[in-house]
């Protein structure tokens, strides 16, 4: 106040003193060697408004004004971040009665502060309102005379009314910096916000149509729709790159400093999961090329998202987990060195999502993916807080968690995906719901994923539609669980059959050991009273997938080994090698047991039990579908 009056605190202890013998004004602080009180308030919210209300309202302009005019003039640049709203705040309810352009300009400055410093702390809404307030005050010729506040304030404009899900007028303010910005890397926020707008949307063919354009300007021509060839070329171009590296060295790279290669990263980066769900081979191209864009420039913020990308692509494609895994460490570790929330969020989602399940117990990654979601809502990237969100409940759901919290748990994180405004996490988390449902006896065909929040026969055309690479997989996979658990095997095997060319990107390795999982078992409940070449057949998709499944286990037994057991149990009973069938059932048991799979666990014990029953041996049967009742 003493500023504000231009009075010194004595002259204002005079002026309150009043005020304060009435009760209307109560001190804060103590007084000091002085003798006066520094620190008041008001006694009640409506008393402050009273005192406010007493003001002319022809009068209120020129206070603000001249209030914001002298907290401006005497706070010191040290205090005048802390000061900033408050000082914004009243010269904003003046603007009217400045005439100068350059305090309008002043002005406008401060409101680019303010906005970015609400930005931050997540108060978008604020955020547009500074930053629009701040262009209001230029004037026609500012991309002329103030071009670096006026793009400041276009694109920060732009991105604010994106994070708000106002994007019809986030397409308005992006047009105007993309007609009017002089370079392309200025031309990059607008661009990152149209990409982001979108995604929120689950508009990916225009967010990867935006990408590419963006990146033709910044010289990078990529191959929309890559033949094999395009990739081996550029996978041998990066495992050259790295040849000449330790992979432990990576960490160590200058942070880039060349505006152009970052622009190129940053557009990479936002296009990277739009790709990844419609069009995996350009997403392994995208990926290499961030991967050599940080070899050759320098580490960004994305360089640990593009390290544990680059891992999946050794996983998935490469057939390397080991060197994948090594990806995925020094992904988290650049993360901490980098000390970037964003950089984090993630990293920490795909390794999550994608490579730990090779390495560590699936459990292990819940508590990673709800840190990934909370710093995502925290930092703004909405998008990877919707895919964190969606993959906390899949992960919990194929750990075993308890169905009936499961579901409370989906409905939860459906509502915050829809507060967030992501519209691909959300169809995929509406269709595991579904699937939690029908296994809670809350549909009318159980395996069918028609009920209260999906239906199959809308949910399937649209993501073939929108080509949703990750919306397909799902429903394939959690319908063929669901025919299997069923007793619907035929269905649950043609099922897979549709699925198989959804199953061939190095996408679907999140997915593919539960799927060779389900079809392994329900081709062995098949009725074998067939040819025997169609017998052989079945026999032989069984054996190809437990190839597979045997080298996942190799890496994380605790996730596969007893898929593998039951599966090789399951096998031995319909070759009739029963005592070996017999000792296959009981290391899957005890392996689902020690890692904690009750769901599988319990899934033993009932293939178990029917053995046994089929086999005349009533008692066992009836003791191990005891076991299975206690475990669901």
């Amino acid at each position: 106040m003493a500023i504000v009056c231009e009075k010194s605190p004595k002259a204002i202890f005079q002026d309150l003193l009043v005020a304060i013998q009435a009760g209307l004004i109560q001190p804060l602080s103590e007084l000091d060697e002085d003798l006066l009180v520094q620190e008041y308030k008001f006694l009640h919210d409506r008393v402050q408004q009273a005192a406010y209300a007493l003001i002319d309202e022809s009068c209120k302009q020129v206070v603000h004004l001249q209030i914001g005019r002298n907290l401006l003039e005497k706070t010191s640049p040290e205090q005048r971040f802390d000061r900033l709203f408050t000082i914004v705040d009243h010269l904003d309810q003046g603007t009217e009665l400045v005439t100068a352009q350059p305090e309008r300009t002043e002005i406008a400055r401060l409101n680019l502060m303010a906005g970015q410093k609400a930005k931050s702390a997540t108060a978008y809404e604020a955020a547009f309102k500074y930053f629009t307030t701040g262009l209001q005050l230029l004037d026609t010729e500012s991309w002329l005379t103030e071009y670096d506040l006026t793009l400041a304030l276009y694109s920060e404009a732009a991105e604010a009314a994106y994070l708000q899900g106002c994007f019809d007028e986030m397409e308005q303010l992006v047009e105007v910096v993309l007609a009017r910005a002089k370079t392309v890397v200025d031309k990059v926020q607008a661009y990152d916000s149209r990409i982001q707008g979108y995604l929120s949307q689950g508009n990916l063919k225009e967010t990867l149509k935006t990408g590419l354009e963006a990146l033709k300007l910044l010289g990078i021509d990529l191959i929309e729709n890559p033949s094999r060839a395009d990739i081996q070329r550029e996978l041998e171009s990066t495992a050259a790159l790295l040849a000449q590296r330790e992979i432990e060295d990576l960490i160590n790279l200058p942070e880039i400093a060349a505006p152009e290669p970052l622009a190129a990263i940053s557009i990479l980066s936002n296009m990277v999961s739009a790709a990844f769900i419609t069009l995996p081979a350009l997403w392994i191209l995208i990926v290499c090329k961030r991967v050599n864009l940080s070899i050759n420039y320098g580490n960004t913020t994305w360089s640990p998202h593009s390290y544990a990308c680059y891992g999946l692509v050794l996983c998935g494609v490469v057939q390397d987990i080991e060197l994948g895994y090594k990806f995925g460490q020094l992904a988290l570790s650049l993360a901490e060195r980098l000390n970037t929330k964003k950089g984090n969020v993630k990293a920490l989602l795909f390794l999550s999502t994608h490579v730990m399940h090779l390495k560590v117990h699936l459990r292990n990654t819940i508590p990673l993916l709800v840190e990934a979601y909370q710093e995502g809502v925290e930092t703004g990237d909405f998008e990877f807080a919707g895919y964190a969100a969606y993959y906390l409940c899949h992960n919990s759901f194929f750990a075993g968690e308890e169905l009936t919290q499961l579901e409370q748990k989906t409905v939860i994180y459906s509502k915050a995906i829809n507060q967030i405004r992501r519209e691909s996490p959300s169809s995929w988390l509406t269709i595991l719901r579904q699937t939690i449902l029908n296994l809670l006896d809350r549909s009318l065909n159980p395996s069918r994923l028609v009920g209260r929040v999906c239906n199959e026969e809308e949910a399937l055309p649209h993501a073939i539609a929108v080509k949703d690479g990750t919306a397909i997989q799902m429903f394939y996979l959690y319908k063929v669980i669901l025919c299997y658990l069923f007793g619907e095997y035929y269905q649950a095997v043609q099922t897979a059959v549709s699925a198989r060319q959804y199953l061939e990107e190095v996408t679907a390795i999140k997915v593919l050991p539960l799927f060779c999982f389900y079809h392994s078992l329900a081709l062995l409940n098949l009725s074998f009273d067939v040819s025997n070449s169609e017998k052989s057949t079945w026999l032989n998709s069984v054996n190809t997938n437990q190839e597979k499944m045997q080298k996942w286990a190799e890496h994380a037994p605790m996730n596969y080994l007893h898929k593998f057991y039951l599966v090789e149990a399951e096998k031995a009973r319909v070759l009739g090698q029963f005592l070996e069938a017999e000792e296959f059932y009981e290391r899957a048991i005890q392996g689902a047991r020690e890692n904690e799979y009750i769901h599988e666990e319990a899934l033993a014990y009932e293939l178990a039990a029917k053995h046994y029953l089929a086999r005349g041996r009533e008692k066992f049967a009836q003791l191990y579908m005891k076991e299975a009742h206690y475990c669901y």
